[in-house]
């Protein structure tokens, strides 16, 4: 390379800025089978052939590229291959973009603003061919540059308008998911069933489809002020996180509501006497009492007794008591005890989970499954404990 000392820090800059044409590769991921499409005449295959032998020939020789009397030809070459691997890049995805089933008149924003980068990109490529000089060469390989990094963001917005699209999609299916478990609960209240458990689940989920809307409304406006590679960067990041949240937290309530509505669907009224040793999962509308060596969690809303030096953990609840040595919750929460020779009392709509040794009396609405305990039933159907019930006692227990 025929660089003098002096020339080496000019060199060594050149290279670090034309490394954009290196990003141009990104564009491939994002047009997905571009390598055997033509858009209009170009032939992007052809283009990328092209753009890749002069990259190649530049480096194999230099090592490395650069501007100078001796890369002169090469460098020209290769910067109108980048240049047209730019235009043929941009519009390749912005036949996608007209083609996807977005809808918000930001896209139609986005598409004007990348016809204006290829319409850049494409006068520059008039200032590499006429370029004589190195220095002029130079100027036109910093404006491609420039305005390559302007039309990542462009590019960048359309992604991120594709991703809120998603969330709205998502948001659309909830909401008609709320209206069928509005008719679910009525057809329910109709057969004279406690539907308190899934009016909950649905007041949680639509104010939690709510937020969210608003979410991501705020999301596109600030989406369309962005202006920097940076900043579209950070956004993308972010958006991406709360996509995969959004899925999440999707899951998470459907399986919540599937075991909802199969408790209502099995729920019945009657009381259960249990003894002996094993593993109890109940929920309903009711009263527990539960008397021996183990743990126990309640959850729900309602009222919990047990033995204050017992209690491992207590969570919520409006109202705490103590007296003799016992302590009372009132209110909405959960509560974990411990211990040996230890009497637990809950009246409420609950969730009961427990494992060890002793008595236990259910009485009101609801369901429950055991495992090793002796049952004696009045009013409901015994209900055997399936591996996915007793892996959740066990996880809910923390054993």
């Amino acid at each position: 390379m025929r660089v003098t000392a002096g020339k080496a820090g000019k060199a060594g800059k050149m290279e670090r800025m034309l490394g954009f044409a290196a990003a141009l590769l990104v564009l491939l991921l994002l047009a997905s089978a571009a390598s055997a499409m033509d858009v209009g005449k170009m032939d992007f295959k052809k283009i990328k052939e092209k753009y890749m032998r002069d990259k190649a020939r530049l480096r194999s020789y230099h090592f490395g590229i650069v501007i100078n009397e001796d890369t002169f030809d090469e460098a020209k070459e290769w910067l109108l291959a980048s240049d047209d691997l730019a235009v043929a890049s941009l519009l390749s995805i912005k036949d996608k973009i007209e083609n996807s089933p977005v809808d918000y008149p930001e896209k139609e924003v986005l598409l004007e603003e990348i016809d204006g980068h290829i319409a850049d990109i494409s006068a520059v490529r008039e200032d590499i061919e006429n370029a004589a000089t190195v220095e002029e060469l130079r100027d036109a390989a910093k404006e491609l540059k420039k305005e390559w990094l302007e039309a990542k963001v462009s590019l960048k917005k359309a992604i991120g308008l594709r991703w809120i699209y998603i969330m709205e999609r998502m948001l659309d299916k909830a909401d008609n998911v709320t209206e069928r478990i509005q008719e679910l609960i009525e057809e329910y209240q109709a057969q004279g069933k406690d539907t308190t458990l899934l009016e909950r689940w649905l007041e949680k989920f639509t104010a939690d489809t709510e937020r969210a809307r608003e979410k991501v409304e705020e999301a596109k406006e600030k989406l369309m002020e962005l202006e920097r590679n940076r900043q579209v960067n950070r956004f993308l990041l972010k958006e991406n996180i709360a996509l995969k949240k959004a899925v999440k937290y999707m899951h998470h309530s459907h399986f919540k509501l599937k075991r909802i509505i199969w408790l209502i669907n099995h729920q019945q009224t009657g009381a259960v006497d249990i003894e002996g040793t094993g593993v109890l999962f109940a929920a309903g509308n009711g009263s527990v009492s539960i008397e021996g060596s183990g743990v126990v969690k309640i959850c729900g809303n309602g009222t919990v007794t047990a033995p204050a030096d017992s209690v491992v953990l207590a969570i919520g609840y409006g109202e705490k008591q103590e007296d003799n040595g016992t302590v009372t919750y009132k209110g909405e929460g959960k509560v974990i005890v411990r211990g040996e020779n230890i009497t637990v009392t809950a009246e409420g709509i609950l969730k009961v989970f427990a494992k060890g040794s002793g008595s236990v009396h259910l009485e009101g609405t609801g369901v429950y499954k055991t495992k090793g305990f002796t049952v004696s039933s009045v009013g409901f159907e015994k209900q055997e404990m399936t591996v996915d019930v007793q892996e959740e006692v066990e996880e809910e227990l923390g054993e």
